[in-house]
């Protein structure tokens, strides 16, 4: 079964109280797996774009004097004590930058927070949250606005949720999320939720672990992990909204979630959706994104 490796983490931050409520997440995470942490700003292009050309060096440069105040203040935080770590400052646009830093450090995992536009503010504004995570081919934890499971020093999880709809891009987060359930001798529950009750005939029929187990079975997934045996949940409803009651119900302490990749990202984070986003504005803990490769939405 293919495993999640965690040596680097590269934790994106604007300084807002939502990438502060990361910060705590991204640190677990590196003194869980002994990996090196990153903590990275962008000085987006947004901001200095207007400023006339013979005025924008200076300009810039001074943003990145806060830019590194602000870093050290967050350095004095007595989390980083016996994490390595470095910090890294850019400007320019915020995605094609984050993207060369993961590259350039050959980062396993990406942490953000997000404010969790939803609406029209969502629609005017747009949501670099979301922009992120429909590009980054590596996994996103993400901390959304409601999450109140607060880390401790290090990660110890004991409830783990996998969202599936069985499409091909759901399938690295279900192998992701037993690999996890066995790292950390944690529980597992898997949970599928239909929109439309006609299109899900063998639910009428079966209970919800043999329905799951025969969708996995159509699809040859297999998993050999013995020590892993997830409980199965179907409902029916607006699948963000399903997820989430599961979650809150079982307690869950990270849920993990695939997502379909979007030909127009920029785009798309102006709109309703996808799934995957809609859970992480609202669920009460972390939120562990897989991007799948197909194109499409989830």
């Amino acid at each position: 079964m293919p495993q999640l490796h965690v040596h680097r983490i590269l934790l994106a931050t604007d300084f807002s109280p939502a990438s502060t409520a990361a910060l705590p997440y991204a640190v677990a995470a590196a003194r869980r797996f002994s990996a090196r942490l990153y903590v990275a700003h962008v000085i987006p292009a947004d901001a200095y774009s207007l400023i006339p050309l013979n005025e924008r060096d200076p300009a810039i440069e001074k943003m990145r004097t806060y830019a590194e105040e602000q870093m050290s203040r967050l350095r004095l935080s007595s989390l980083l004590d016996h994490v390595a770590h470095e910090v890294l400052i850019d400007h320019g646009d915020v995605w094609p930058m984050l993207s060369s830093m993961l590259e350039r450090h050959a980062v396993d995992l990406l942490v953000i927070g997000t404010h969790g536009r939803r609406g029209i503010e969502k629609l005017l504004l747009g949501s670099t949250a979301e922009e992120i995570l429909r590009l980054s081919h590596r996994p996103v934890l993400m901390v959304g606005p409601e999450s109140s499971v607060s880390p401790e020093t290090e990660l110890r999880l004991q409830r783990i949720l996998h969202a599936t709809d069985f499409s091909p891009e759901s399938k690295p987060a279900m192998y992701c999320a037993y690999f996890l359930a066995g790292e950390y001798a944690a529980s597992l529950a898997v949970v599928h939720v239909a929109e439309d009750v006609w299109q899900e005939p063998l639910s009428t029929r079966l209970s919800a672990a043999d329905f799951c187990r025969e969708r996995l079975l159509e699809r040859r997934w297999t998993v050999e992990d013995k020590s892993v045996t997830p409980e199965y949940y179907v409902e029916f409803g607006q699948r963000a909204g399903g997820i989430l009651e599961v979650a809150t119900k079982l307690k869950s302490e990270l849920i993990v979630i695939g997502l379909r990749g979007s030909r127009y990202p920029r785009i798309a984070a102006h709109l309703p959706g996808p799934t995957a986003y809609d859970v992480v504005t609202r669920a009460r803990c972390p939120v562990l994104v897989i991007r799948g490769r197909s194109g499409g939405e989830a």
